[in-house]
């Protein structure tokens, strides 16, 4: 294929998708609508589209159109049809990964914000349900941490260890589970629902032989659990954390009153995630357009911040090394903050208008993966501990 200028071609661009120096780079003429605003009308006449996880990306959308790209600037794709992309001839791209490292933080900061993490570090296995890009981070995370992993995902290949992989209706049984999986119809293994009324039976008859509750946490997507399943799970003893939900972006005042906690799907919104996200596409637009000046392709491990050292609570001499880790996921997490958030916005219940609203209005964190903390008197089990979350750890002495 030939060299295609992009800068004389007319794009559609999801507002939510940050315009970093790369994507400028790479831009003509510039449509920037809503999410819920792309349809067919508004994309006649693009060539290049660029969404994200709001619009569906269907053969109804783009077969009067004269798009010859698509790109989602997010890590699922399962709003994209990609049979019908083929079948019209377009070539398109999505950033596996580029929200990774922000929803393994949100899932560390609601293991403090539920009071599980001490339960985990010390014994308490962790299911993991789908190892992607996330799955495998947050598990590999957690075993660094010394918590027990058991995975599941039927596609995965190269398994790392330490991290036990196993069935599904085993992964369920374990005291924590969190959901990684991507959202699929398709094949031999479908997602959609992978949590039903069977499932729950499973949970709730572990849940029954345990002196102990448990805590399920979907950070992915609202349709790996049915609605059934989920009203049965929010009437047992699991605590649950919902960042998504059956429904999603709709919530009825009735169901949000029985969830434990509940955000506006903002776990993977961090402030590096979205431009990183928006760098990943770009460079396969430059890819596909063989544009000359982005040889070098962002990946998931993209868009760092500059070096800041982040602050650790005051803690007694009676501290110990998971109470330091509790403090400093607590004073990172967003969780508390968002629930109440929401719960205080959508007291009539949540409406898709609302739901933009609030993420539209998500003060995103910075990622601390990679950050200094400042551990001064700290025991050197309590520098260690803080070391296994990705941190690098300074002291008195010097860097650890």
């Amino acid at each position: 294929m030939s060299q295609i200028d992009t800068r004389r071609l007319a794009w559609v661009v999801d507002n939510g998708i940050p315009l970093t120096p790369a994507l400028r780079k790479l831009m003509g003429e510039v449509s920037v609508l809503p999410g819920r605003d792309i349809n067919a009308s508004t994309i006649v006449d693009a060539d290049i589209l660029l969404v994200r996880s709001i619009t569906p990306i269907t053969r109804g959308l783009l077969e009067r159109s004269v798009v010859k790209f698509v790109a989602t600037a997010t890590a699922g794709h399962d709003h994209v049809d990609a049979q019908a992309l083929a079948d019209l001839g377009i070539d398109w791209a999505a950033a596996p990964g580029s929200n990774a490292i922000s929803v393994l933080e949100y899932v560390l900061s609601a293991l403090a914000e539920t009071q599980w993490l001490r339960a985990v570090l010390e014994g308490a296995s962790v299911g993991v349900v789908g190892f992607g890009e996330v799955g495998r981070r947050l598990a590999e995370r957690l075993v660094a941490m010394g918590a027990t992993v058991v995975a599941y995902d039927p596609f995965a290949v190269n398994w790392p260890s330490g991290i036990k992989r196993s069935d599904f209706e085993v992964v369920l049984q374990q005291p924590v589970v969190t959901l990684h999986a991507s959202l699929t119809d398709a094949g031999r293994h479908p997602s959609r629902n992978i949590i039903d009324i069977p499932q729950t039976q499973i949970m709730l008859k572990a849940l029954a032989e345990r002196p102990y509750g448990g805590l399920l946490i979907n950070a992915a997507r609202g349709e790996l659990i049915s609605e059934p399943a989920l009203e049965r799970l929010l009437e047992s003893g699991w605590t649950v954390v919902l960042d998504t939900w059956p429904g999603e972006p709709n919530l009825s005042a009735q169901r949000l009153a029985q969830c434990d906690w509940v955000s506006p799907h903002i776990a993977g919104h961090s402030a590096q995630a979205k431009p990183r996200g928006s760098d990943m596409i770009a460079s396969a637009i430059a890819k596909w357009s063989q544009h000359p000046d982005l040889s070098e392709a962002p990946t998931a491990d993209g868009v760092t911040t500059s070096r800041r050292v982040l602050k650790v609570p005051s803690l007694g001499s009676s501290a110990d090394a998971i109470d330091f880790l509790t403090a400093f996921l607590l004073e990172q997490s967003v969780l508390e903050r968002e629930d109440t958030r929401l719960r205080n916005r959508a007291s009539a219940g949540l409406s898709s208008g609302l739901f933009d609203k609030l993420r539209s209005q998500y003060q995103q964190p910075d990622e601390w993966t990679g950050q200094t903390v400042r551990l001064d008197g700290a025991t050197r089990s309590s520098r260690t501990a803080m070391k296994t979350m990705g941190l690098q750890v300074l002291t008195d002495e010097g860097e650890m």
